[in-house]
């Protein structure tokens, strides 16, 4: 079973492909909406922001392992007992039976870590704010902005190079679907809901 799950890591498909670009983009998106409501009421306390990101992030790993575990399980064991019928066979001991368990394993994983990687890197600049390097209010908040658009821009390209369309316009396709969460969630700050 540890080599199939090896092979299959190697593998990367498709459906892994759009799990990292998706479940990143989820990541960077919920981090992003905390930044620009925490930064509406001047949250100064770096550990509210490491709090509630890791928070977040915990909650998409968790969610994504197990909600891709459990779809991708569903779809490969619909699929090996379509085969299985087809062949008029048991094929328990088979590598497709294998791949069924690795290959929702394989799935989960990268559903699980793209969301968890991506904000993570989104909470950095309040560990360093934690830590004394930077300023909360001057430095911290727009360098995970910054983050946030970098990322955002560099999953887009990744999907325009998978399409094999302008990366450029991809990233700036990302870029504005980011600028217009932070401008929704700033909105909704200064209104007080």
């Amino acid at each position: 079973m540890l080599d199939r799950i090896k092979a299959r890591l190697c593998e990367q498909d498709e459906i892994t492909q759009r799990y990292i670009a998706l479940n990143g983009f989820d990541g960077i998106l919920t981090v992003l909406g905390i930044t620009v409501g925490a930064f509406t009421t001047r949250v100064s306390s770096p550990a509210v922001l490491i709090s509630a990101g890791m928070g977040t992030a915990v909650g998409l790993f968790v969610s994504g392992f197990s909600g891709a575990y459990i779809t991708e399980k569903a779809q490969r064991l619909k699929d090996f007992k379509d085969l299985k019928d087809k062949m008029l066979d048991d094929m328990e001991n088979s590598r497709h039976k294998e791949d069924v368990e690795a290959g929702s394993i394989v799935s989960a994983i990268f559903n699980s870590l793209s969301p968890f990687v991506f904000a993570f890197l989104c909470i950095i600049p309040y560990i360093l704010a934690r830590a004394g390097i930077i300023t909360m209010l001057n430095t911290a908040y727009w360098l995970s902005l910054l983050i946030s658009a970098s990322t955002l821009a560099l999953l887009g390209g990744y999907l325009g190079s998978i399409a094999r369309e302008s990366v450029a316009g991809y990233a700036l396709k990302m870029v504005g679907v980011g600028a217009i969460t932070a401008a929704l969630t700033y909105a909704l700050g200064l209104g007080g809901l």
